[in-house]
Formats: C-alpha cells, structure tokens, sequence
C-alpha cells in the first residue's frame, strides 16, 4: 500500500494540448494541492524521503466511455533522484522518494487519451522533499 495516492483526473470531452492545465486535475490524500489554483502543472507534492507514491489515471466523466492511460514519467529538472524510483508500468506506477531535506524534482508525466489525435499528453508537476 502507498503512502501517498495521487489520482490524476482527465476531463476526456474538453482537453487539447492548450488547455491540459485546466481540464486535467491532480489530488492525492496527503493535502498536496497545485501552486498557482487551477494550473495542475503546479502541482507539488510535499513529502518526506522513503515514501512511496502511487499514481492512479481515470476521467472525468466514467460514462462517456474515453479510456486514459498512463504511457511514461520521466526526469525533467531539478535535483536528480529525489524520485528514484520513477513511476512506471513495472512497478504499477509507484516510485519512492529518496532524495534529502530541501530537494525538488520536477518531472513530466505522459498520458493517452483514448481516440484523441493529440496523444500523448504532458504534465510536469514537482516533487519536493520536506524535513
């Protein structure tokens, strides 16, 4: 079981690559919330080292029938390792916190819309490493 769970919210209808930061939302159950409101790019989850994150994807809307998925996270900038793990498909879209006091790691998650042209779509959020 994870320490933190982090639901990603995709609003499948209304999304275009210019406008991912309003129509995708992320929350998780440690009081984590975007920088800047409504600008999910902003999203900083607040953590201690040795912690384990797991990211969960669903729509908006469950009745509409477009399915998402994650498709890769990866290392964008920032203090190296702080998420090392990184997410993927091997380890069920969970990785480890693992860098010091002070530390932040800004990294992109990439995630497919079903039947959308666009794909893949790319979020940066940030983690940070608190005492």
């Amino acid at each position: 079981m994870a320490d933190i769970n982090v639901v990603v919210t995709v609003d499948t209808e209304n999304i275009t690559p210019n406008n991912l930061k309003t129509t995708v939302v992320l929350t998780d159950d440690n009081g984590d919330h975007d920088k800047t409101p409504g600008d999910s790019e902003t999203f900083d989850i607040r953590t201690t080292s040795g912690k384990t994150v797991q990211f969960k994807i669903e729509p908006k809307n469950k009745n509409i029938g477009a399915q998402v998925s994650f498709d890769s996270f990866f290392y964008e900038s920032g203090d190296t390792g702080v998420f090392a793990p990184l997410p993927d498909s091997t380890n069920n879209w969970t990785g480890i916190t693992s860098g010091t006091s002070g530390e932040n790691e800004f990294f992109g998650i990439k995630f497919n819309v079903s039947g959308n042209s666009n794909n893949p779509f790319t979020l940066d959020p940030q983690l940070e490493i608190y005492p």
